[in-house]
């Protein structure tokens, strides 16, 4: 069963969802946008997990109210774990989601379980070419041509495409 609730974090009202039993885990949404698509995804899991999903500040049921910072995020989600009474927690982020949670399990590894991330967009702009070095470093001479031919058919794609 699901338990949705308004709750006053950091002087916004934030949305949120409860449902499952086990280990706490938070899903943070990409975005800016809405939690509706980690639903089916909180419903996989929630045998296992006590899923949390929330909508951010400034999303989908909650509040439209600066300040809108990845720190300002970050101690949204600390709140609200706290609001929850779970000592530590499974930090799972999707795209913008990725990110802030990633920063989350950088200021509280404590309170940080373990850290899951999806299709992130990085910590900084230089990270793509640390990620593509150490891709091609671990495939094989036949997979790494593989990937090259794949990479210009993508690219004959998006030329047609144009």
């Amino acid at each position: 069963k699901c338990r949705e609730e308004v709750m006053t974090i950091n002087n916004v009202r934030i949305w949120t969802a409860i449902q499952g039993n086990g280990i706490p885990l938070v899903l943070c949404h990409g975005g800016p946008g809405g939690y509706d698509y980690l639903q089916p995804i909180a419903g996989m899991i929630d045998d296992l997990c006590r899923v949390a999903r929330y909508d951010q500040r400034g999303s989908g049921r909650s509040e439209m109210k600066g300040p809108y910072n990845v720190d300002t995020f970050v101690e949204d989600l600390e709140s609200l774990r706290r609001k929850l009474s779970f000592n530590e927690w499974i930090v799972c982020g999707h795209s913008w989601g990725a990110a802030l949670a990633l920063a989350y399990a950088i200021k509280y590894m404590p309170r940080t379980k373990a850290f899951i991330y999806i299709s992130g967009t990085g910590i900084d702009p230089h990270w793509k070419e640390q990620y593509h070095r150490n891709r091609e470093s671990l495939l094989t001479p036949r997979e790494l041509e593989m990937l090259k031919r794949l990479e210009e058919k993508q690219k004959d794609i998006e030329r047609f495409h144009r």
